[in-house]
């Protein structure tokens, strides 16, 4: 017989830890093709039933692929037809998991961003590209480490196409615009979620404020003077036209945006890769900030060799045993205890340009 850790009903008393001893009864079996016969299990308080597949990753699968080979091949600027042919399955089946992928890897950030020395700068830019076709630029919103380029989070604010138009273009963007409604000082919210994650986490004495680093939007400084951790901070702002140099105080900025450039398909330059969807093009960014933060080398060619997160002074041994459960065990939105951004990168609720529906979530994801 099994054993399980808490009972998946999120109303159940025994969901964030159960008792010693069983606390639940056999309850049959169901088969399936890919896993054959699947134990089944009733819970005795709240009566509420499930299996041994509901603790796993692969719970509702039809096929088992290879989680730590996908979050690689989405960091090595693989497109998502390439995945589809490399594991020959459909582009729903590789959604579906890079889905599940992200839903772990934010539950493991969670996990391990607290951690994170709080003595070190951040950093916060945007990062600029776009949503469906070049008619609505998008502006993914980063805060990272200033020393250690380690990706605290992210949020994404859709905006109107700026610059010179050709009146072909023009056209196009009133017919495209004429429907669709666009959200009001949407950098400034970004920008202030982002800043209440770091009030949270990292702003807590007036005695040792945060240093912050940014560019001069104004947008930046009108959030921040709302903001109730402008006690807290002290922003420094840097110059767009500053040579992006190692001595840049927003080298960890623009170190990030290379790397996104180069790293995903979903942002290369004039190609035929592009996001078509939000929610999924968030999905595989939240895949590679687990990557990049927890996997990939800080420098090449040193003795030791460093992740970004242990430059950021997240323990090796913390690291590994975060990362062996994020590739075996079913992260649970209601114990995960993400923040308000992270459940909305979770849920799906970044909306795509001209889509009238909501994005479809599937009924595990609330679990």
């Amino acid at each position: 017989m099994h054993s399980f850790p808490f009972c998946p009903n999120s109303a159940c008393l025994y969901h964030e830890a159960a008792p010693k001893g069983r606390w639940y009864v056999k309850l049959g079996f169901y088969h399936t093709k890919c896993f054959g016969n699947v134990p089944r299990y009733r819970c005795k308080t709240c009566g509420h039933s499930f299996s041994s597949q509901t603790f796993s990753l692969d719970y509702f699968a039809k096929k088992i692929l290879d989680y730590r080979q996908i979050e690689r091949l989405v960091s090595s600027s693989m497109s998502q037809r390439a995945l589809s042919r490399h594991f020959k399955v459909s582009l729903g089946t590789i959604n579906n998991r890079i889905q599940r992928l992200s839903h772990q890897s934010l539950a493991m950030h969670t996990l391990l961003r607290p951690r994170a020395s709080h003595r070190e700068p951040v950093c916060i830019d945007g990062f600029v590209s776009f949503d469906r076709s070049q008619y609505f630029p998008n502006n993914i919103t980063i805060s990272l480490g200033a020393h250690s380029q380690y990706i605290l989070s992210l949020t994404h604010a859709t905006l109107r196409r700026s610059g010179r138009c050709t009146d072909s273009q023009k056209r196009r963007k009133i017919i495209l615009y004429r429907s669709l409604v666009f959200e009001k000082a949407a950098l400034e919210r970004s920008f202030s979620e982002l800043l209440d994650q770091l009030y949270r986490e990292r702003c807590t004495a007036y005695s040792s404020p945060l240093i912050l680093i940014t560019d001069e939007k104004c947008e930046y400084a009108r959030a921040l003077k709302l903001h109730p951790s402008r006690f807290y901070i002290h922003h420094l702002t840097v110059n767009s036209k500053v040579p992006r140099t190692f001595q840049n105080p927003l080298f960890a900025s623009n170190y990030l945006d290379r790397e996104l450039r180069k790293d995903l398909a979903d942002h290369r330059r004039e190609t035929v890769c592009f996001p078509r969807n939000v929610a999924n093009m968030l999905n595989r960014l939240v895949v590679y900030l687990g990557w990049h933060n927890y996997e990939k080398p800080y420098r090449i060619g040193r003795d030791i060799v460093l992740t970004h997160a242990e430059v950021a002074g997240i323990e090796r041994k913390a690291i590994c045993k975060a990362r062996e459960k994020q590739f075996q065990e079913r992260a649970f939105l209601s114990r995960a205890g993400l923040s308000l951004l992270d459940k909305k990168l979770w849920l799906r609720s970044f909306p795509t340009p001209l889509k009238r529906k909501a994005e479809y979530v599937p009924a595990y994801a609330y679990a």
